[in-house]
């Protein structure tokens, strides 16, 4: 009897290790649920606002780190070991521009906000009021533009509706920075009682809505890109996404674009300050693979030049 007794627990003892193996197999093959592929290894995870996301080593990601960034005299970001362009973008809320003393403050690029889609309900799209006069006086100044829309679309259609939108706007202009398609998750205290539309679009439609209108406006002949900040970088967007067109990353009080995957353009401040601008203006630095020793023609007093066009140039490691 005693026997039969010690064999019993041998057998619950190897069957409990059994589930265990199990368990741990299954931890390692089961679902990635934050970037929606199947994980054949132990994911490295990261900590990003409070929560764990998953990363995937498999893609491009950012090797810079803060000993290549340094602040000028004048509080506008250099790169260390490259060369670089330093924009900035706006829209109507800047008011009337001075674009020639923007042009010899150092600036050689713009992003210009091309129109919005309402919170509302309604969700309406909107024509930014200073585009045009912004951007041809942007042009005559010798400055470069790129444009973004910013998104509240809920659906593929609305985001399609959006590209359509913004390509009409840009018929007749030289457009040599990207296109960039910009949906924020929004605070309450912004978007009112009502809230703002896109309160609840989840990850998958978000990722949707950006690659529908990314992907027109790669068919239109223009260059593609993704405004994203950790909280849309990590949360609304899968990382194949996010690499398939121009990254443009949001990220303030840090001594470099402390993000994980590599990214191509770097808005670092939303309180600079410009020559021919009144008040805060947001900052962006571009920085370009080349012979450091020439950062003087293509860096932050330097625009202009050919060898930071994009056309020119491919796919920053930034």
């Amino acid at each position: 009897m005693q026997q039969t007794k010690l064999q019993n627990r041998i057998r619950l003892a190897l069957r409990a290790l059994l589930l265990l193996a199990l368990a741990a197999v299954f931890a390692v093959f089961s679902s990635d649920a934050v970037n929606g592929r199947w994980a054949y290894y132990l994911p490295t995870t990261i900590t990003v606002n409070g929560e764990e996301v998953v990363v995937n080593e498999a893609l491009a990601l950012n090797e810079y780190t803060e000993a290549d960034f340094a602040l000028d005299e004048d509080g506008r970001m250099t790169c260390l070991t490259s060369g670089w362009r330093t924009g900035i973008d706006v829209s109507a809320h800047q008011g009337d521009i001075d674009w020639e003393a923007v042009a010899a403050d150092g600036v050689s690029f713009a992003m210009l906000r091309v129109g919005f889609r309402g919170y509302g309900a309604e969700g309406t799209l909107n024509l930014d009021e200073s585009f045009l006069q912004n951007a041809q006086a942007a042009l005559a100044a010798g400055v470069e533009i790129g444009v973004y829309f910013f998104s509240q679309a809920t659906s593929v259609e609305e985001a399609e509706e959006e590209a359509a939108f913004v390509l009409e706007q840009l018929e007749g202009l030289d457009i040599t920075f990207p296109v960039a398609y910009d949906w924020e998750i929004i605070d309450a205290e912004d978007s009112g009682e009502g809230g703002a539309r896109t309160d609840d679009v989840d990850e998958e439609t978000s990722a949707a809505c950006a690659e529908a209108f990314c992907a027109a406006v790669t068919q239109a002949g223009y260059r593609a890109a993704l405004y994203v900040n950790n909280q849309t970088g990590y949360f609304s967007y899968d990382d194949a996404l996010l690499q398939s067109y121009f990254l443009w990353y949001a990220g303030y009080e840090q001594s470099y674009p402390d993000y994980y995957y590599a990214v191509d353009l770097w808005q670092y401040t939303e309180s600079g300050t410009v020559d021919g601008i009144t008040g805060s203006v947001d900052l962006n630095i571009y920085p370009i693979e080349t012979d450091p020793a020439d950062s003087g023609s293509t860096g932050g007093t330097g625009g202009g030049s050919a060898s930071g066009s994009l056309e020119a140039d491919t796919k920053s490691s930034l």
